[in-house]
């Protein structure tokens, strides 16, 4: 057994109040606020494993990476079935 880290990419819904002149102005001011390079949602971690999070209805993808491989050769995407994505290494 050796160490991994698993990234683990999810869907998330962030409900924001804006004040818009229709909905395309409402989407613009939302992605506005959600696209400031600062995530505007935490959750706090409540186990050692975890080193971070974020809220989600769904999973989409997987990347592992083994943690003794500091050049990433042995990392590999995953759908969310646990299936390598095809351009993904073996």
């Amino acid at each position: 057994m050796k160490p991994h880290f698993v990234h683990v990419y999810t869907t998330i819904r962030v409900k924001i109040a804006v004040t818009a002149e229709d909905h395309a102005d409402a989407m613009r001011q939302a992605e506005s606020i959600v696209g400031r390079g600062i995530f505007p949602v935490r959750l706090l971690p409540n186990a050692a494993a975890v080193l971070g999070a974020e809220p989600a209805e769904e999973i989409t993808a997987f990347l592992v990476d083994e943690a003794d491989d500091p050049e990433f050769e042995n990392s590999c995407s995953y759908d969310a079935e646990y299936r390598p994505y095809e351009d993904a290494p073996r």
